[in-house]
């Protein structure tokens, strides 16, 4: 099984390292909330994602706060929340910018604007993918998708991130393309042809389970959709099968050494443990705000968050025993969350 380079243990080792001289080595950075190409049927982030809003950093803060995060030590940006990133205005420029800088970039994709000049751009510019990809039957992609047509789109847009190269030119055992899968009621009997796609493709099969979370925990999406610990840890058996091993979702490095950066600016944090990632614990996320980049530099934002970590930690709190031992079949966004609780405590 290939391994997505930017959750690969030697990037997470790499970062950490430089997380414990004090460094900010990454980066988890919202786009825009603008998505208009799809309305996921399980979308997490709405209703906050659909429309651009207005009070949207803008691309000369955005460049400012790589020029920041440069000086700190970064490496990695990792985008992965809210919108559509290649709906932002501001991507194309930031993704050069950051290329300059000598900073990776990997991004979840729905992949709707990916063409084949787009495609060798990203290649090109070293942004490593994660492409929502949940099912070879168009039908059933679609009806998650939520737009007839959208699955076709995509799978055309897995040939041309083919043909620009990705799954290869990584090191021996890596890859720079993921397929996000979310096992549900409506694609979780065709995702053993995807895995099969990924093994003989050099693609990492990035599987998370449905969260209870946004559109799906407003409604009664979450019922209709989630499949249960028997028909998971079937699919669980299958995918360690073909891919010879145990599978386990990666952690990605960002949760633990980076700053979480939203669209507005603001640096926020899971309010129980003040870990970057809001999403881990597969549930609408208490979020705490330590400040705005707008206000305050990358530099004390870090140190924000790096105190409340500490003083959530100290705390023998539910908000902690939770995470600590909740252990997923998958796991979700960032990974398992008992590993990284156990890693994040090994890193204050």
């Amino acid at each position: 099984m290939a391994v997505y380079f930017p959750w690969s243990e030697r990037v997470l080792s790499d970062l950490l390292k430089g997380h414990d001289k004090g460094e900010l080595s990454a980066l988890d950075l919202e786009l825009t909330a603008k998505c208009s190409q799809v309305s996921c049927i399980y979308c997490d982030s709405k209703p906050d994602v659909g429309k651009k809003n207005p009070n949207e950093l803008n691309y000369q803060e955005t460049e400012a706060l790589l020029d920041q995060g440069k000086a700190l030590g970064l490496k990695w940006i990792y985008i992965c929340g809210l919108g559509e990133p290649l709906e932002d205005e501001r991507f194309v420029k930031m993704a050069e910018k950051a290329s300059s800088l000598g900073i990776r970039i990997s991004m979840f994709t729905n992949g709707l604007m990916i063409d084949q000049e787009k495609a060798f751009w990203l290649k090109k510019n070293g942004v490593c993918l994660i492409l929502k990809m949940d099912s070879f039957n168009a039908a059933s992609f679609d009806k998650i998708l939520g737009r007839k047509g959208a699955a076709q789109k995509i799978y055309d847009t897995i040939g041309f991130l083919l043909n620009a190269g990705y799954s290869k030119g990584c090191e021996e055992g890596y890859t720079d393309l993921a397929f996000s899968i979310v096992p549900t009621a409506f694609n979780i009997k065709d995702i053993e042809e995807v895995i099969l796609f990924t093994k003989k493709n050099n693609i990492f099969p990035s599987i998370g389970e449905l969260e209870h979370a946004g559109r799906a925990h407003k409604n009664t999406t979450y019922s209709v959709l989630s499949v249960d610990e028997a028909q998971t840890s079937e699919l669980k058996d299958t995918v360690d099968r073909h891919l010879g091993g145990c599978y386990a979702r990666p952690i990605c490095p960002s949760i633990i050494a980076g700053v979480h950066i939203n669209d507005v600016g603001n640096c926020i944090v899971d309010g129980d443990t003040g870990l970057n990632c809001k999403w881990f614990m597969l549930e609408n996320p208490a979020i705490k705000v330590l400040g705005n980049i707008r206000e305050d530099s990358l530099a004390t934002l870090f140190s924000r968050v790096k105190e409340y970590r500490k003083k959530c930690f100290a705390e023998s709190s539910d908000g902690l025993q939770r995470p600590r031992s909740t252990e997923y079949i998958f796991g979700g966004c960032g990974g398992s969350p008992k590993r990284i609780m156990h890693l994040a405590e090994n890193h204050l």
